[in-house]
């Protein structure tokens, strides 16, 4: 078959067999490095699934080792050791046994209360604080908790020597256990009693239910009579640093209960986090929260947990933290519950209780919910009920972690988490069993990363981005919408900056500037593409945020005078004789660099009038709304949208009437007639604009809260501003290329048809262009996405939803270079951190397949043309 490419002429002269070898070679390299790269991209992908996957693959209970009981009574708390080696029950007579979880062999039996046993007990739930009340009125401090030691070898005994990795033997009062490192540690069970701190309630009366708290200067204790005395009890405990000792006073409150309805005593007393409530929990589901309205203890507002007639109360328990409660009925259902603070609550004190959570079984399951087990370092809580079945929720997610139908033959009395979270402990009437848990990621769900979650103290639910905190009780907030919010903030202020002046910084190198002009222009923009973003980001946090601060109202009357003293000028350039002009043509972007310091001076002459006409007279007042109307904003956002629309009134609109009224006048009477048409329509528009102001001020809108809002130094205009002159060298210099690209037949044939320069570049070149300058605009929107330390150095890195141009944001490439060096350290946080770097790839994906569409579509457009 012939060759089609055959031209009808043979060639004369081989190619060397080095440039054949050097040109296979070079394909070869390309075609390899093309492919390498594309694996390379998609193998980071695959990683960064491979990492994300685990988030969502749920938790496991596993199989139970079940030990029998020897006493069917309910225990009132129950503690394990972190290794699951030990554990202890309370009983109601004040009778401590401390047992083995592998065996049920009981280590020792504690009788501290012998003659007379308690009427109350509370203990503290991540930490080994312990209070017994008595019937005279007695309360009793003290400490229950686990220790462990290592021993030296030359002390544990010889039968001990064989001992397997992690096997546990009985040892004196405790139990010994030789680690993988073929160390021995002993784990121990203790009970002290701080009877020298011992409260008393005058006049006597048996402590009926209490409960006890933990503050930074001591504990604190709530005690229920049964005279129907509510009495709270704050201990300070001051050390002396120079004798050692500790001195403890007494504090406190006490009120005699009236509840409504001539109710009995209430069934729990629960006492929340530093004591600030006291809330009494009837089984009917009546909750009546005390409060100090005026340094006073009172009933600040009651509740109906239950809402339902035929329920009652089955179980009742703080999590962590002791500021969100579990409420368990008769039908199966948890609810979660805490105190917000909403703009009206219509209670004493500010403050009402919300149930913010549910938590649902799998199946529907309406079996009564007879115990809860909560987390001493998350929000992780186990759920027994009274069919003998265990569930793990994760309160703040409300996610169903694990469940084990069948975990019991009798109704759970009592369960717990272990410390390590890898284990469940329940108990029935006559068994205890133990059960492996494996529950990495509980936090973690669709709707807590990309939907509202009502988070603890929260007046509603919300995105909220906060991996970390102070305390043990922090409330990790691990959504992602504010990440993604400001990803997109930073990307649109930017290229709202950095596009305009690209394209057509872009458009006039290409069609209008001298080449001489030119040679030297594009070489200095591109040089700006090397500034490494940390100067960037330095310069805008250090430099030009605290400048732009004090100078606010001139900054924004900037973005107006410049561009109005450029057009300005344009129009005084067409004032000049033609030979003149001419012979100056190629010094025109001298004249062009002119009329910035002219726009610059405007602005700042302009700058204090218009903050006093606007603003009444403080901007940053205004914008936190403590003076002025509404007026100043509209009038900001509407001028530049006004401004256009009567440009292209008076150019397109009026042009039919416009060019038979002037066809007959020379150059300087014509750019006279259109300077006065450019100033008419300045005038107009600022007419046109005030009105409608004015309109939507008295319809009551107002602009703060969504495009303006409180002043912060470190704002989204100033990191529009910087990070778009990081893109304007990258569209300019690509945007530039493409329309020097575009074939100089087609402008010829444009002029000659009688086409103006700017006709010829607006309607004939650019259309050419399109997809060049589309594929300049869509790696500008890339290099804007992905940007890291101007956005984390200017923008504040404050993860909050605001479109305000005044107010901080974080994004996604900003919180993956500050958190992850400390994430490692949590799975969670890094696997989440993970599946940021993972929505940054799909969102820049997704951009780059759109644009690919697109370019694509101008190319075939291109081409018809």
């Amino acid at each position: 078959m012939p060759d089609k490419s055959f031209t009808g002429v043979e060639r004369r002269r081989t190619t060397r067999l080095s440039v054949r070898i050097i040109d296979r070679v070079a394909r070869v390299l390309i075609t390899v490095g093309g492919i390498g790269t594309i694996l390379a991209v998609l193998m980071i992908m695959v990683f960064l699934i491979w990492v994300v996957v685990p988030l969502f693959t749920g938790g496991e209970i596993g199989e139970g080792a079940t030990i029998p009981r020897s006493n069917a009574e309910a225990p009132l708390r129950m503690g394990v050791d972190e290794y699951r080696i030990m554990g202890f029950l309370l009983l109601r007579n004040g009778q401590i046994r401390v047992y083995r979880l592998d065996t049920g062999e009981t280590i020792e039996t504690l009788t501290p209360f012998a003659d007379t046993p308690p009427s109350s007990a509370a203990m503290a739930r991540s930490s080994p604080e312990v209070a017994f009340g008595f019937p005279d009125g007695s309360m009793v401090p003290g400490r229950m908790e686990f220790s462990s030691r290592f021993l030296d070898k030359a002390h544990v005994p010889a039968e001990f020597h064989d001992m397997k990795p992690g096997e546990p033997r009985r040892f004196e009062s405790g139990m010994v256990q030789k680690t993988p490192e073929g160390q021995y540690r002993i784990q121990t069970f203790a009970l002290t009693l701080e009877e020298d701190r011992t409260a008393r309630v005058e006049p006597p009366s048996p402590i009926v239910r209490m409960d006890l708290t933990i503050k930074p200067t001591g504990p604190v204790y709530a005690l229920l009579t049964e005279d129907s005395r509510i009495l709270i009890r704050e201990a300070t405990e001051k050390r002396n640093l120079l004798t050692g000792r500790t001195r403890v006073t007494w504090s406190g409150d006490e009120i005699a209960l009236n509840p409504p309805g001539d109710r009995p005593l209430p069934d729990r007393v629960l006492l929340s986090d530093g004591g600030r409530f006291v809330y009494l929990v009837w089984r009917d589901g009546f909750l009546a929260r005390l409060g100090r309205v005026e340094g006073e203890l009172q009933i600040v507002e009651t509740v109906d947990l239950l809402r339902d007639d035929d329920a009652e109360i089955t179980a009742l328990s703080f999590i962590t933290g002791k500021s969100t409660f579990l409420v368990g009925d008769s039908r199966g259902r948890v609810r979660a519950w805490f105190p917000v603070r909403p703009e009206r609550s219509g209670t004493l004190d500010g403050t009402v209780l919300t149930n913010a959570h549910e938590l649902l079984t799998e199946d529907g399951s309406v079996s009564p919910v007879t115990a809860f087990g909560p987390s001493s370092r998350a929000r992780l809580v186990s759920v027994g009920y009274a069919d003998g079945s265990v569930r793990l929720f994760h309160v703040t997610s409300g996610k169903l972690v694990a469940a084990r139908p069948t975990a019991l033959a009798q109704p759970v009395q009592t369960i717990v988490i272990t410390p390590k979270e890898d284990g469940i402990v329940a108990v029935s009437r006559r068994e205890i069993a133990t059960f492996a848990v494996l529950a990495e990621h509980p936090d973690v769900s669709i709707v807590s990363l990309f939907g509202k979650v009502w988070y603890e103290g929260y007046p509603e639910p919300e995105n909220v981005w906060q991996s970390t905190g102070g305390t043990d009780a922090f409330e990790p907030k691990l959504g992602l919408v504010p990440l993604i919010f400001g990803t997109v903030k930073a990307t649109l202020y930017s290229m709202l900056f950095g596009l305009p002046i690209a394209l057509l910084a872009a458009i006039f190198a290409s069609e209008f500037l001298d080449p001489r002009a030119k040679s030297m222009v594009k070489p200095t923009i591109e040089i700006m593409a090397s500034l490494p973003s940390v100067v960037l980001g330095f310069l805008a946090a250090l430099v030009i945020a605290p400048f732009v601060e004090d100078i606010v109202p001139h900054c924004l009357t900037a973005f107006f005078t410049i561009p109005i003293s450029l057009m300005l000028g344009a129009y005084v350039w067409q004032l000049l004789p033609r030979p003149f002009a001419i012979r100056m043509g190629r010094f025109r972007i001298f004249f062009m660099f002119l009329c910035f310091p002219i726009g610059l001076r405007a602005a700042a002459m302009l700058g204090p009038v218009i903050e006093s006409a606007l603003f009444a007279g403080d901007i940053r007042m205004w914008l936190d709304g403590q003076r002025g109307s509404a007026f100043g904003g509209f009038a900001f956002l509407l001028f530049p949208m006004v401004g256009v629309a009567m440009l292209i009134l008076t150019t397109r609109g009026l042009d039919f009437k416009l060019i038979p009224m002037t066809s007959h006048l020379d150059r300087v009477p014509l750019a006279v007639f259109d300077l006065c048409r450019f100033l008419v329509t300045l005038l107009l528009t600022l007419i046109l604009t005030a009105l409608l102001a004015f309109i939507l001020t008295r319809a009551g809108l107002d602009t703060r809260g969504a495009v303006f809002g409180t002043y912060s130094q470190r704002n989204a205009l100033v990191v529009g501003f910087v990070m778009g002159f990081a893109i304007i060298p990258i569209i300019f210099t690509i945007a530039e290329d493409a329309l020097s690209a575009v074939p100089d037949h087609l402008r010829s044939a444009s002029l000659g048809a009688g086409a103006t320069p700017w006709q010829t570049a607006i309607r004939i070149v650019v259309p050419t262009a399109m997809s060049g300058l589309f594929s300049a605009v869509m790696i500008g929107l890339g290099r804007a996405v992905g940007e890291t330390m101007i956005v984390l150095m200017a923008a504040g890195n404050t993860p909050i939803m605001d479109w305000s141009i005044f107010s901080g944001f974080r994004t996604l490439s900003a919180n993956l270079a500050v958190e992850l060096p400390e994430a490692v350290r949590d799975s969670t946080h890094y696997r989440t951190l993970f599946l940021a770097a993972l929505t940054l790839f799909a969102m820049t994906f997704v951009v780059n397949s759109v644009a690919e569409v697109v370019r694509a579509r101008f190319r075939r457009k291109a081409v018809q043309l």
